[in-house]
């Protein structure tokens, strides 16, 4: 089932609350059994709106239907790129969706509007990563048109995690 009449725009002020609660639960959901269950018990929304208020809001998009935010992105450009292959200019840093209307076709209005976005910018080459045992995200990004290419691990909560990158090719 595809949900209806989903608007994607810019994020604003009064988003905050509403994106720092989808990223809450999208890590609490997505990421049970990969990330340590203490970690993700401890992640706090109050803490999140914090750390939003400092991005720009002009990188995050939200898909809205009626008053309600169903989802995000957030997007970071690089003025020069920190990665082995100098093309990449972009990043899609987050992508979530409630966790109870997920696979709805939200996901990929949200990721197909950035894309558009970022080609309109002049953006050639976009990386995203992604938990390497997050095996329903790999399936969406290998379903819209991404090319496996770097494994590493991070640091989350002290300990470590593996992570698949994605590369998509922006210039047609």
């Amino acid at each position: 089932m595809k949900l209806s009449n989903i608007k994607i725009r810019h994020a604003k002020f009064c988003d905050i609350d509403s994106i720092a609660e989808i990223k809450v639960t999208g890590w609490q959901s997505a990421y049970k059994g990969i990330i340590d269950d203490k970690y993700l018990n401890s992640m706090s929304i109050f803490e999140q709106i914090k750390t939003i208020k400092k991005y720009s809001l002009e990188n995050i998009f939200v898909a809205q239907r009626d008053n309600e935010i169903l989802g995000f992105c957030r997007i970071y450009n690089y003025d020069k790129s920190v990665y082995e292959d100098k093309e990449i200019d972009c990043e899609i840093r987050e992508i979530y969706v409630k966790p109870d209307i997920k696979r709805m076709g939200i996901g990929s209005e949200l990721f197909n509007h950035t894309l558009k976005y970022l080609k309109q910018k002049g953006k050639r080459k976009l990386y995203l990563g992604c938990f390497k045992e997050n095996y329903n995200a790999r399936k969406f990004y290998d379903k819209m048109g991404g090319i496996s290419w770097l494994e590493k691990n991070i640091d989350i909560g002290g300990k470590y995690y593996p992570v698949v990158s994605y590369i998509y090719n922006l210039a047609d």
